[in-house]
Formats: C-alpha cells, sequence, structure tokens
C-alpha cells in the first residue's frame, strides 16, 4: 500500500510542477534567479521574443559555461513570460558559404565579427578556433545583434567571462526593451557655446541612437525647449554661457531634468602639437562654474599628467634623415580607471582622456540632499599642473620621476544623485529668457541626477580629411597605435541611460557573481592524487553503496526464514 502512496505523490507532484514554476537558488549571491525588475518588465510583455545563440561549436570550458549560462538564463525568462518566447541555438560553421557570408555580414553591420580563441592541449599541441559570442534578438520584424562577452583590457579570459555571465541579463532585456520601445525617449546635445560639432560626436550619437532619439540645438533662452528631454548632454563648452540660457538649464533640472557636463577647465588641444612643439593651456571661463559650484562641484582649472597614459607617434630620427615613427607614452593622454561599483562604469574598459581636470566636491546647502559618486579616476601615480600649463614634446623621451607624480586616483567623473538647491535662488529671472511664465520657478529640485566630468575629448571621436567631401571617422576610443579599443563609447552610453532611466533596468548591471578560482598551484603539485580521487572516491562510493544494500537484504531475508 505504501508503494501507491509513493506512486500517487509523484504524480501529484509532477503535476503540480508542471502547472506551477519554481526554482530553488541555494547561491549566495542568487545567480540563478532574475531580479525583480526583469520579472516586472517579463510579465508585462505583450511581443513575441526569438533568440538565436551563436555560441556553439567547438567550446572550451569558458566559452561553454557562457552558453550553458545564456541557455539557462533565457529558460528562466521564458518561464515568467504570458507569450511566445522561443530560443534556438546555431553553430555558423556549419552554415552554407553562402548562409556564412549572410551572417558576417550582419554581425559587420554591428562591427562585430568572429574571436578567434588561442590554446595549448596538455601534449603542448595549440589549436586556434574562432567561436561567435553574439545572439540575435528579434521581435515582430525587428531585430539586434548582442555582444554576450565581455573584453576588459588587464582581466585573465576566466574574468572576462565572469563578467560576461553577470551581464547576461542586462544585455538581454536592455536588448528586448529597445525593441518593444513604441516611442524612443529623447535626448539632446546642446549648441550655442561652441560646443563640440556633430562630427566630432557622430559614433557616439550612433551609439545612443539604439536607444533614444537624438536631437541637437540651441536653448536661445527659451524656457519650455529642454522639456520634452529625458537628458541633455553639454559637450566640450569653448565659449561662455548667457544668463538666460543658464536659467533654462538650471530649471530643467529642478524640474527633474538630467544633465551630463563635460567640460574642460582649461583651453587645451593636441592638434597644436601636430604642427608645432609645444602648447600652451590657459584657463577657459564658460560662465558655468558658479552654478555647478552651487550643485556641489569645482572643476579644478588645471591638468591631469598621468604615468599611466596612452601613447602618440613620434619622430626619433635625428634631422635631416628619413623619419623613424614610434610609439611614446603622452602622460597628458591619461588613461582613467572605472568605478567597479556602479552601474555606469561596471564591467569598462579604461577610459582615455586628454588634457583632462580633477573634479572636486565642495560644500552643500542644508537643503540639498545629494549623494555624489566618483565614476572615473586616476591611476596611483599622477600629478597636476595649475594654469597656465606648458605641453611640450621635447623631453617625451625623458624618464619620469616616481617622486615628481605624488598624486593619486585624482576624480575626473562624478554622479550627483538627489535633490539640488536652484543656482537662481533668491536672484531674478534673467530678462532675456522667453516663456517664463509656462514653467513656474522652482527653487529646490525634484529628485534628479548629473553626471561631471572634467575632460570634454572624453566624447569626441577623431575625424580624419574633416574639410573633404569625404571625412572618415575613427570610432570613439578606438587607439590606432596599440589597436585598442577604450572604454569612451561604453561609458558615455551608460552614463545617459542611466540618466533617463526610469526603470531601473540600468540596476541590472550591478548583479555579481563571485569567481571561485581553483588554486593552480595546489593542483600543478598534486595533480595524480587528484586524479585518483577524483575516479576512485566515486567507485569505492558506489562499491560501499552496493555492499550495504546487499548485507541489508542478506540480513532482512534471513530473519523471514528464520
Amino acid at each position: 500500500m505504501k508503494y501507491l502512496y509513493i506512486i500517487v505523490g509523484l504524480v501529484v507532484v509532477n503535476l503540480l510542477a508542471s502547472t506551477y514554476y519554481f526554482r530553488i537558488d541555494l547561491t549566495q549571491e542568487k545567480r540563478f534567479t532574475l531580479a525583480d525588475v526583469t520579472k516586472t518588465y517579463l510579465a508585462e510583455l505583450d511581443s513575441q521574443v526569438f533568440v538565436r545563440l551563436y555560441l556553439d561549436g567547438e567550446l572550451n570550458p569558458g566559452f561553454t559555461r557562457l552558453q550553458r549560462s545564456t541557455n539557462e538564463l533565457l529558460d528562466e525568462m521564458r518561464a515568467y513570460t504570458h507569450v511566445s518566447f522561443m530560443k534556438t541555438t546555431i553553430d555558423p560553421h556549419e552554415y552554407t558559404k553562402a548562409e556564412f557570408e549572410e551572417f558576417n555580414e550582419t554581425l559587420a553591420e554591428y562591427n562585430y565579427a568572429g574571436v578567434p580563441v588561442f590554446e595549448t592541449k596538455e601534449d603542448g599541441q595549440k589549436t586556434r578556433t574562432v567561436v561567435y559570442p553574439y545572439a540575435m534578438v528579434q521581435v515582430g520584424s525587428r531585430y539586434a545583434i548582442i555582444n554576450l562577452l565581455e573584453n576588459i583590457s588587464g582581466l585573465s579570459g576566466e574574468e572576462n567571462l565572469n563578467r560576461s555571465v553577470e551581464n547576461l541579463e542586462y544585455r538581454l532585456i536592455d536588448a528586448i526593451h529597445r525593441l518593444t520601445m513604441k516611442d524612443k525617449p529623447r535626448v539632446a546635445f546642446i549648441e550655442g557655446q561652441g560646443e563640440l560639432e556633430e562630427i566630432d560626436v557622430v559614433d557616439v550619437t550612433d551609439a545612443l541612437s539604439a536607444h533614444f532619439a537624438v536631437d541637437r540645438g540651441q536653448i536661445n533662452g527659451d524656457a519650455t525647449i529642454l522639456d520634452p528631454y529625458k537628458a541633455v548632454i553639454v559637450a566640450k563648452p569653448t565659449e561662455k554661457f548667457s544668463e538666460a540660457d543658464k536659467y533654462v538649464l538650471d530649471q530643467y533640472l529642478m524640474r527633474g531634468g538630467r544633465v551630463m557636463w563635460l567640460l574642460d577647465a582649461v583651453s587645451m588641444t593636441l592638434d597644436t602639437l601636430r604642427t608645432q612643439a609645444q602648447t600652451v593651456g590657459l584657463y577657459g571661463d564658460y560662465n558655468i562654474e558658479d552654478q555647478l559650484f552651487v550643485y556641489g562641484f569645482r572643476v579644478n582649472p588645471i591638468v591631469i599628467e598621468d604615468m599611466s597614459c596612452a601613447r602618440i607617434p613620434i619622430s626619433i630620427a635625428p634631422e635631416g634623415q628619413k623619419s623613424q615613427i614610434v610609439p611614446m607614452p603622452w602622460r597628458f593622454s591619461p588613461l582613467f580607471s572605472a568605478n567597479m561599483r556602479n552601474a555606469i562604469t561596471r564591467n569598462i574598459s579604461l577610459v582615455k582622456g586628454d588634457f583632462a581636470s580633477s573634479i572636486d566636491t565642495v560644500g552643500l546647502a542644508e537643503e540639498m540632499e545629494v549623494k555624489r559618486t566618483p565614476l572615473l579616476r586616476s591611476s596611483a601615480y599622477t600629478r597636476e599642473h595649475r594654469t597656465p600649463v606648458m605641453a611640450t614634446l621635447m623631453n617625451i623621451h625623458d624618464k619620469p620621476q616616481q617622486q615628481d607624480f605624488n598624486k593619486s586616483h585624482l576624480p575626473v567623473a562624478m554622479l550627483a544623485e538627489g535633490t539640488f538647491k536652484s543656482a537662481f535662488s533668491h536672484r531674478p529671472i534673467p530678462s532675456a529668457v522667453r516663456n517664463s511664465q509656462k514653467n513656474p520657478r522652482m527653487e529646490k529640485s525634484e529628485k534628479t541626477a548629473m553626471v561631471v566630468v572634467g575632460d570634454g575629448d572624453i566624447i569626441r571621436n577623431d575625424v580624419r580629411f574633416r574639410n573633404s567631401g569625404e571625412p572618415q571617422i575613427t570610432p570613439l576610443g578606438y587607439d590606432e597605435i596599440s589597436r585598442q579599443t577604450f572604454g569612451n563609447k561604453d561609458f558615455i552610453v551608460n552614463a545617459v541611460q542611466y540618466l533617463a532611466d526610469e526603470d531601473g533596468l540600468m540596476d541590472l548591471r550591478n548583479r555579481t557573481f563571485t569567481l571561485r578560482l581553483l588554486d593552480k598551484a595546489r593542483i600543478s603539485e598534486g595533480t595524480t592524487m587528484l586524479k585518483v580521487m577524483a575516479i576512485g572516491l566515486p567507485v569505492l562510493f558506489v562499491v560501499i553503496i552496493g555492499l550495504l544494500i546487499y548485507f541489508l537484504r542478506k540480513r532482512a531475508y534471513s530473519r523471514k526464514i528464520a
């Protein structure tokens, strides 16, 4: 009778399991549990989703883990939707020649390509395989290709793959969110104060266009002109702001608008050094400093020189001889490290700057409740040059003295979140402001946020043949000398997304999975014993269980006979 109860119980459990989905996640960081914002979004999803995963074929253990994690996550996501959520795994190596060419053309549209993986086997043989860590997310007739692999310079392959697994949920939900949006939120680049031209930010504009409708334009003192925008970007002004435009920006912030400031406190460019041996940097007064001071920031009128830096091509041939170009460290192009605890900068590569300035936080008014978070900072060996700053190529070959670089980890980009006091509190509205009656004046802001960056060139892509009919755009952050792509574009896009995010999707970027690595030294010392234990212990365990069952049955039957 008891066997009947067991069978009935199993049937009931299976029926309940097929009707109600549940999963017990025993991991400390809940790596197999979707975030609440993801569950909510999936429950409200009303469009069918189809995901093609191209990570297949001959994969090493690391990529196999990434493939398995992706499939598990997609299965988990499907359980929380009430619409069709399908997935399939495709090995691109099995495509026909025509299909493979079409596939590569599709990847090229997103600047993606196969990733070569070099490995050395136990017998010393070296192998090279090409993997495609990409997925196509399709909603109706719209689709997007997403890169599942993080490739942060300075991290090991295992660490990069772990970061990739951490970001899977965000990348997939972000892609679905973009494809299901009926109307894109709007962001704008501010013009009118000598900001970077459209061609100077065309690469990041294209990247932002995947998430936003991007506009450009002047404020012209119109108090209502910024109302439609989730966030605005002030990219390297070179002329003074009018009081009217300052007031419009201030009141836009008071009404909950978000602003990203990219400012050069010292007017200095690398272009001068292409024709001269030195360049001089002077203080740049843009009539915005007092406003930022009220918000709690000061962009210092200094230029950072850092031992962690990019390189520039320099001719080392003596005068009169054939030019010989070699890359040399250029300490005025520092490489900034990112704050790995913030959603904006988590899992991004080093960010390249040019003639950057540090940022100080200043005292806030009592009524202001603001949280300020450093996003980018210099290395442990930094020094500051106060205006006027002289940068020259004459001593670029000199070895830097470590004792001269006595500053450490200077912040160059900061995030501020909370409620701000108006910079025009107890001041009259500038006479040039138009339509001020349509937006009642506010002395204190709603809860809002801003990002302040002490380097306007962080957002600027290089442009070749600017004045020709066919200018050539270098992708933002790409360094032609090292052939490395720095994290500039990721930083800008993430920052704008964070500022404009109302659904909390950016919080998914803060998920952290602990990488529990094996001790390779102990493994190499005791490989033989470990192998014997790995193979022998399971066999021994099975033998012991078998003998135990045998003696228990023998004992039970011998009692019945007696």
